[in-house]
């Protein structure tokens, strides 16, 4: 009865995702090129700690930058979360302000053993194991805009709009046994791109105009296994009062396997030449229908670093590399990749640990910094991303449960040289629902 209570909702709210996720309205300029522009999701933890984390556990967080985390989950972790954009773009002849805002993940984490259990059962579980399902974006695709130039025969006019994305639906399993945990994360990969180009010459007539509208259905499986190694520091001291907080020492290794997408090709090409009020003459130039390409995405591997000391304070570091150079395109798209480096790091604090103080004592802050260099090369330029991040969590208990509230806010650049740069702010939204009844034995009837 538990689990049907989360299933439900759990299943509602991922088609609500879809439903907003339809509206996304930012504009994004290089997304026309290779598989639109990629996302990374991160759990509100990692978006605060300059998006690193890939080695920080928690008893009831799960992080889904790591499976292997389901290990040290023992209590069922419900989270959603939204993010809203405001942005500047500029090139070298124009700059524009944007204001976007969507639904970033949905996700939920299940220890399969209860630590209530546990406790009545006076007993140590030597292993552990967890669940996790999630939804959330790959990339997206979104532009509107409008090219004036001219030729030999006259000024030219040529409306260029993208739309859609791909998103992943991930499955995954966490084992832990004592010092060591390992997971497998298994995502299904699915969605469509639509690029669509109008062509015309502006003081021509009659004249004709050119519809170019290319569509692209994806999807395919990416498997990534991740695995954490904890040294607890302070062993002896456990060992006489097991009440003690932990000082302990992750080391985290998160490989993401080469995968296949499969792209299903529709094109329609053709011109429509407008005689006025007499007559419209359409000739197809072009059509395809149900053509099949294959398409990578590449080898990624992040190893990663996370200090807690006694939940007070804490710190984590994260280095990722993607071989984007071996990547293959699916016909048709457009842009050149190069291999792709992150490093990343954060710093957070929590005043008291026990959580019965004050909201402002009992909450978690969190300061981070990123930087990443690749995976896009646009006219010989390379595109560059780096920024600071801040954020805080507060827990509050409600009907034997608890939930969290996230707050996190991102400043940072995007860049390829001179030809277009992008300076953002972001504010990133997170709710966390707890609870540990799950797969807990009855007592009574």
């Amino acid at each position: 009865m538990q689990m049907k209570k989360f299933i439900l909702p759990l299943v509602n709210s991922i088609l609500l995702v879809y439903s907003i996720k339809a509206q996304t309205n930012e504009f994004l300029p290089l997304s026309r090129y290779g598989f639109g522009s990629m996302t990374r999701t991160y759990s509100p933890f990692s978006q605060a700690c300059g998006h690193s984390g890939s080695a920080y556990t928690q008893i009831d967080e799960f992080n889904p930058l790591n499976p292997a985390t389901l290990g040290f989950l023992k209590v069922t972790d419900a989270e959603i979360g939204y993010n809203i954009k405001y942005k500047s773009i500029r090139d070298n002849q124009t700059s524009i302000n944007d204001l976007s805002g969507t639904l970033s993940y949905l996700q939920i984490g299940i220890p399969l053993r209860n630590s209530i259990n546990q406790l009545l059962e006076r007993k140590e579980y030597k292993h552990t194991y967890g669940l996790s399902f999630g939804i959330m974006p790959v990339s997206s695709t979104s532009y509107n805009y409008q090219v004036n130039d001219s030729n030999t025969v006259g000024a030219t006019v040529r409306k260029l709009t993208g739309s859609g994305g791909l998103n992943q639906f991930m499955v995954g399993f966490g084992y832990r046994y004592k010092k060591f945990s390992a997971g497998l994360n298994l995502a299904y990969i699915f969605g469509n791109l639509k690029f669509e180009q109008v062509f015309y010459l502006r003081d021509q007539f009659p004249g004709a105009k050119d519809y170019y509208t290319d569509r692209y259905f994806g999807s395919g499986f990416r498997p990534q296994i991740g695995f954490i190694y904890q040294e607890i520091l302070n062993s002896a001291e456990f060992k006489k009062d097991a009440t003690k907080h932990g000082k302990s020492l992750n080391v985290s290794l998160v490989i993401s396997a080469p995968s296949s997408l499969r792209m299903n090709q529709y094109s329609i090409h053709y011109s429509e030449l407008l005689l006025g009020n007499v007559a419209t003459i359409i000739d197809t130039l072009s059509f395809k229908e149900n053509n099949l390409t294959n398409s990578t995405l590449p080898l990624e591997l992040t190893a990663g670093l996370s200090y807690n000391h006694k939940d007070h304070y804490g710190a984590v570091v994260d280095y990722a590399l993607q071989n984007w150079s071996s990547a293959t395109l699916y016909e048709g798209a457009k842009g050149n990749f190069i291999n792709e480096s992150r490093i990343s790091g954060g710093l957070w604090l929590r005043p008291e640990q026990n959580g019965f103080g004050s909201i402002l004592k009992r909450s978690q802050y969190r300061v981070g910094a990123f930087y990443e260099s690749g995976y896009l090369k646009v006219k010989n330029e390379i595109l560059q991303q780096y920024g600071l991040t801040l954020g805080m969590s507060s827990t509050f208990a409600f009907q034997r449960q608890s939930g969290t509230i996230n707050l996190g806010l991102e400043f940072g650049k995007m860049s390829v040289s001179n030809l277009i740069n992008e300076d953002y702010f972001k504010v990133n939204l997170g709710i966390r629902l707890n609870d540990n009844e799950w797969f807990l034995k009855r007592r009574y009837d």
